[in-house]
C-alpha cells in the first residue's frame, strides 16, 4: 500500500488533487498535506519523485513523467520512455536529469513533445594541477573515463553529475578529481547555485556561489572546487541538504546544523528575538549547531536522545524539514505557500523548528522538498 501526500505551491497543476475526477487543482496554494494521485503502475515499482517550481517529475520503472507548465497552460503532461529504468532524477525549471541504472546520463528538456538526449560528458586528457612532488613540480592529475554515473543534483543555476571513479563533473566537464580508493561518495545535493557532497567517511564538501553563506566556509565568495567544510571536519556526518540558498547536515551523535541564508527563518534560528525589535543576522556562513526541543511523548519513558534523534534533513528554497527517529516531521522557515502544512494568520514563516507532522505507525515513509512545496511518500 502506498500514500503520497502534498502541501504547497500547486498553481501549475504539479500535482493532481482531486482524485474523483482525476482533475488538477490550480487555483492556489495547498496548506494542508492533502493526498494525490499519482502515474499507473505507482504501487509496482518504487517511485522517484524530482518536484521543481513549475513541474514536478514522477519516474516509474522505465517511464518518466513531467506534469505542470511547459508550454501554454497548467497541468500539461509529458511522458516518455527510457531504454531502461530510471535510478535517479534530478529537477530544474529548464531541464530533467534523468540517470538510468546502466549509470547513461540523459537531459529532457522541459517542453512538450521533448525527448530524452543522452549527455555525453568530457573526457580532458590532464585536469588542473593540484598536488606538488617533494621537487616542488607541478603533480598532475588525470579525470580519467566518466564510465558509469552514480549520483546527479541540479539547481537552477548548477548541474553535477558523478562517475563511479569519483570524478566531479560540472555538466558537461569534469571539475575535479578525487581519490578512486578507500573514498567514495554517499549523497550530493545540490542548492539553486551551490553543491554539497557526503563521503563514506562523513566529511563535507561544498562548492559554487557561497555570497549568502550556503558552503558553510567562513568567508563569502564563490569556491570553483569541491572544498571541504573545515567547521565539520572531524565531525562524522550522516546525512546533508542543500537549500535554495542554505544547507544542513546531521551527525552521527543526532546533532542538527545549518547554515547559509536565514532570511525567511529556514536555519531553525530566530529571525526576531523573542518580544524585541534586535534583528538576529540573516546570513550565518558557519554551520550553527542546534538545541532542539523536546519531540514527542515516548521520549519520557525513555532515553530522548535515542528516540526522537533527527534522522533525515531535507531543503526548499526558504525552507527546512527535519525527520527525527521517532516518526515525528519537524519543519521551519517560509510558509506563504502552506509548503509546511501550516498557515499563520500574522507570519509568513515559522523561525524556530516546529512538530508538523505524524507518520502513521507501521509505515515507512520519506519526505521530500520542492522549492515551494513539500511531498511525503507513504508505504507499508
Amino acid at each position: 500500500m502506498r500514500q503520497f501526500l502534498f502541501t504547497g505551491f500547486n498553481a501549475f497543476g504539479q500535482h493532481n488533487i482531486n482524485k474523483n475526477n482525476n482533475s488538477c487543482r490550480t487555483s492556489g496554494p495547498v496548506v494542508a498535506l492533502t493526498e494525490i494521485c499519482t502515474p499507473r503502475d505507482s504501487n509496482e515499482y518504487p517511485m522517484i519523485i524530482a518536484p521543481c517550481w513549475r513541474y514536478t517529475a514522477y519516474a516509474v520503472g522505465q517511464r518518466l513523467f513531467l506534469q505542470g507548465l511547459f508550454d501554454s497552460q497548467p497541468g500539461e503532461c509529458l511522458e516518455v520512455e527510457a531504454a531502461v529504468r530510471i535510478k535517479a532524477l534530478a529537477a530544474c525549471d529548464n531541464h530533467c536529469l534523468v540517470l538510468l541504472q546502466n549509470g547513461e546520463l540523459f537531459k529532457l528538456a522541459a517542453k512538450l513533445r521533448a525527448q530524452l538526449v543522452q549527455i555525453k560528458l568530457e573526457n580532458p586528457p590532464i585536469a588542473a594541477a593540484t598536488k606538488r612532488t617533494i621537487f616542488g613540480d607541478a603533480k598532475r592529475i588525470a579525470c580519467g573515463s566518466p564510465g558509469e554515473i552514480t549520483h546527479i543534483a541540479c539547481g537552477s543555476h548548477i548541474n553535477v553529475a558523478i562517475s563511479a571513479g569519483n570524478a566531479i563533473y560540472s555538466i558537461p566537464s569534469c571539475l575535479h578529481q578525487f581519490p578512486v580508493r578507500q573514498w567514495r561518495v554517499q549523497q550530493l545535493e545540490c542548492g539553486n547555485e551551490h553543491a554539497i557532497l557526503l563521503n563514506g567517511n562523513g566529511d563535507v564538501y561544498s562548492w559554487g556561489n557561497g555570497l549568502r553563506g550556503q558552503l558553510g566556509h567562513e568567508a563569502l565568495g564563490v569556491q570553483e572546487t569541491p572544498r571541504l567544510i573545515d567547521a565539520l571536519a572531524g565531525i562524522k556526518i550522516t546525512h546533508i541538504a542543500a537549500g535554495g540558498w542554505h544547507s544542513a547536515a546531521i551527525s552521527a551523535f543526532g546533532d542538527l546544523y545549518t547554515w547559509g541564508s536565514n532570511c525567511n527563518g529556514q536555519l531553525g534560528m530566530r529571525v526576531l528575538k523573542p518580544g524585541g525589535l534586535l534583528k538576529e543576522p540573516t546570513v550565518y556562513p558557519l554551520p550553527q549547531l542546534h538545541d532542539l526541543p523536546e519531540c514527542c511523548e515516548a521520549a519520557q519513558d525513555a532515553d530522548a536522545d535515542a528516540v526522537c534523534s533527527p534522522l533525515r534533513i531535507c531543503a526548499g528554497s526558504r525552507h527546512t524539514l527535519l525527520v527525527r527517529s521517532c516518526g515525528r516531521v519537524w519543519g521551519s522557515g517560509w510558509t506563504i505557500h502552506g509548503q509546511l502544512g501550516k498557515q499563520l494568520e500574522k507570519r509568513t514563516y515559522l523561525d524556530k523548528f516546529e512538530a508538523i507532522y505524524d507518520a502513521p505507525a507501521n509505515y515507512d515513509y520519506n519526505v521530500i522538498c520542492g522549492p515551494w512545496a513539500t511531498l511525503i511518500m507513504l508505504s507499508k
